[in-house]
């Protein structure tokens, strides 16, 4: 440790403070430490600071949507760098999620909880709770915010037949943000689906037997809308000038066939949701909601209906 204080031009105390995570240190110091401390090899005695300090350098990593990889590689990556391990819960149907909160496998394991792209029930929060450690839920504002950046895009275009497809388990209320504009819901309109470009083909399956194509289609996952795309021009169906596309979730593979997305700087808000939390940990802040914020990105699936 005192090679790294000379390094680095600090005390040994401030590199223990650094590299422990606890109060008393800037996060530019913090920063600087840690990566003098990586380029000399130099790792903390995790065993013996945990013991000393009641550090477990452990995060729970809960999430229901690992389509969002941005957001999930930031926070990952930021807590790595860190220092901390990461126990990530992929609760993405209703058997994993009940299980987990059934028996919260976490026990005195974690020093903190992150959320990610996951709504809480009131009793999943007191769940948690009764851990003592803090919670940081990242949330996507239910989908609603960026539901509505698409919806407004889609009728700014003279688009009004708009169907909706949901993540398996999401209750159809997301239909309320189209009512909210004016729009008529058909019940055939909105669908369900695994977030898979698979899942995404057999939307569009069901859609071309319904009665009519509805003029634009907004999927909640991108993988979801890459099948949606591939089963209508395998159908001989031309985007946008058959029926428009929007996805909720931006990724990769959208930005690279140029269907329009609402995207938010995933890898940035995860980084940002870390530092609060670890904040919370070293008790500078309290545990709460940390909002994702959205923009529109419009590309080549969106068109004049």
């Amino acid at each position: 440790m005192s090679d790294v204080a000379r390094a680095a031009g600090v005390s040994a105390a401030t590199v223990s403070r650094a590299l422990r995570g606890e109060p008393g240190v800037s996060e530019a110091t913090r920063r600087y430490v840690t990566e003098v401390a990586k380029r000399m090899r130099y790792a903390i005695a995790r065993d013996a600071s945990s013991l000393a300090g009641g550090r477990r350098y452990a995060i729970a990593v809960l999430t229901g949507d690992v389509g969002r990889g941005d957001l999930l590689a930031g926070a990952e990556g930021a807590l790595r760098q860190a220092g901390f391990d990461v126990l990530l819960y992929v609760l993405g149907d209703e058997g994993s999620r009940s299980g987990f909160f059934e028996d919260v496998p976490l026990g005195r394991r974690v020093d903190g909880v992150l959320a990610l792209s996951i709504t809480l029930a009131e009793s999943e929060s007191a769940a948690l709770a009764e851990l003592g450690v803090p919670v940081l839920t990242v949330d996507d504002g239910d989908l609603r915010s960026a539901l509505r950046l698409a919806v407004g895009h889609l009728i700014d275009l003279g688009h009004r037949d708009i169907a909706l497809v949901l993540a398996v388990g999401v209750d159809e209320s997301y239909d309320e943000v189209l009512v909210a504009q004016g729009l008529e819901i058909r019940p055939e309109w909105t669908l369900w689906s695994s977030p898979t470009v698979v899942g995404g083909e057999q939307v569009a399956d069901a859609l071309l037997d319904g009665e009519r194509l509805p003029t634009a289609v907004i999927s909640a996952s991108g993988e979801v809308a890459l099948g949606v795309f591939m089963r209508l021009r395998r159908d001989g169906r031309r985007i946008p000038e058959d029926l428009s596309l929007v996805s909720l979730d931006g990724q990769d593979l959208t930005r690279a066939v140029g269907i329009t997305a609402v995207e938010g700087a995933l890898r940035e808000e995860g980084e940002q949701a870390v530092a609060e939390l670890l904040g919370s940990i070293r008790g500078d802040g309290e545990s709460s909601v940390h909002e994702l914020s959205w923009q529109l990105a419009v590309r080549e699936s969106t068109g004049r209906a």
